[in-house]
């Protein structure tokens, strides 16, 4: 809230002052406009006086005739050499033509008594001094209207605040998997209406996800029923075990199989109420026997995993132990020479990495290949099997343990799959 409350005040405040500054500019042109008028005709007729008064006197009596004058002025005027003020050419020239030149960093008026040396000196004026103090009585006054308007703004946004954290809260429990989460504002709430339109984005996504699995849920299941009665018939089937017609419905009947386990386990990945069964475990141990279950389906590869220290991790081994099998299992099928197993615990994150030197994933394809059913080449996917579930049932994984997944470029020369989640 304080740095949406420091932008919106300061938004204010830039409005204000431009305001402030062009109705003033305004203000301040009339104003002088006045009052050099209305200070020249004053100060000229009081000079006109003057200069009446010591005419025909000798310039020795000018101040005694000035003492005594009965003029009831408001100011000081007196008679001084005009070498007694050290003034600009532009001044001493006005001076010269007989115009009056005001000082304002001492607040006098000069004016040049014709024929002479001699400046008649008034000031210094108390109404020039009230112009200045009142200058900075506005400065003050401006600073504090602009700071009390940061009250309004506070009062203003504070329930507004409060209903957007509580539209954040509902937000953050959705994303984490509770799509039961709903947000209740009052119907006086300023953003009432965004918390509607987010309840029901909330009832359409929930809606579309209790579709989605029951559909699996449904398919799956219904499947499996036909499948039991081709394996039953199968073993029926006397005599010919070896058939090359009956080893082929047998490996197509568990190819399905497969693929419907491996529905149904990614569609109770995307259920909120998926449990996690965190157990700490000795990483590198468990990451051997897994390469070592991978070596007989392909002995002429180099498996090779760094020597690292002792590794601790904290997360569900058995879901975990899938992800790292499918990583493996990818590797596996593309890989020409070398697959490079580590795991390493950094920046308080536990990492599983593979990396292989096979033909690599273009870069505007990796986003997509967590996606189910995505294969980027679908004869190459034909001729190497998968059902293009594993990658995506990796992301549920990482989606669970509150971590991500991702591939990129690997040192060998082909992809690197990384699997990254928080300690």
């Amino acid at each position: 809230m304080r740095r949406l409350f420091i932008q919106f005040y300061m938004l204010l405040m830039v409005c204000f002052i431009v305001a402030v500054m062009l109705v003033g500019a305004v203000y301040k042109q009339a104003v002088d406009d006045v009052g050099e008028r209305y200070l020249s005709d004053l100060l000229r007729t009081t000079l006109s006086l003057i200069e009446a008064d010591l005419h025909g006197v000798p310039e020795d009596r000018w101040t005694e005739t000035l003492a005594t004058s009965n003029h009831d002025f408001t100011f000081k005027v007196n008679v001084e050499k005009q070498s007694n003020y050290v003034l600009d050419e532009e001044s001493e020239e006005a001076l010269n033509r007989g115009e009056i030149v005001m000082l304002e960093d001492k607040y006098l008026f000069l004016q040049k008594i014709e024929d002479s040396n001699y400046l008649l000196v008034a000031g210094p004026l108390r109404y020039l001094f009230f112009l200045h103090q009142l200058k900075w009585v506005d400065y003050a006054l401006l600073g504090l209207l602009g700071l009390s308007m940061a009250i309004p703004v506070f009062l203003w946004m504070q329930p507004h605040w409060k209903d957007l954290v509580l539209l954040e809260k509902t937000a953050g429990k959705l994303a984490g998997g509770d799509f039961s989460a709903r947000v209740n504002l009052p119907g006086r709430s300023g953003v009432s209406q965004v918390g509607e339109a987010f309840n029901h984005m909330a009832d359409n996504i929930a809606a579309l996800l209790a579709s989605k699995k029951a559909l699996t849920n449904a398919v799956a299941h219904e499947l499996r029923t036909p499948l039991a009665r081709l394996r039953y018939r199968l073993a029926l089937l006397e005599g010919e075990e070896d058939s090359p017609a009956k080893q082929a419905m047998e490996k197509d009947i568990t190819a399905i199989e497969t693929l419907v386990e491996e529905l149904l386990f990614h569609a109770k990945l995307d259920r909120p109420e998926a449990p996690l069964k965190l157990a700490g475990f000795n990483a590198v141990e468990w990451a051997r026997e897994r390469i070592e279950l991978q070596l007989p389906l392909a002995e002429h590869l180099d498996w090779q995993m760094p020597e690292p220290a002792e590794t601790e991790f904290l997360a569900d081994q058995y879901l975990l132990t899938r992800a790292l099998d499918n990583f493996l299992s990818n590797a596996r099928r593309y890989a020409r020479n070398t697959i490079r197993t580590t795991v390493q615990v950094e920046n308080r994150n536990c990492v599983v990495m593979v990396d292989d030197d096979g033909p690599g994933i273009p870069e505007e394809d990796r986003a997509r290949i967590f996606d189910p059913f995505i294969r980027l080449d679908e004869s190459r996917g034909r001729k190497t099997g998968g059902h293009g579930l594993g990658l995506a049932i990796v992301a549920g994984i990482a989606r669970l343990h509150h971590g991500e997944v991702k591939v990129e470029a690997s040192p060998l020369g082909g992809s690197r799959f990384i699997l990254r989640w928080p300690i």
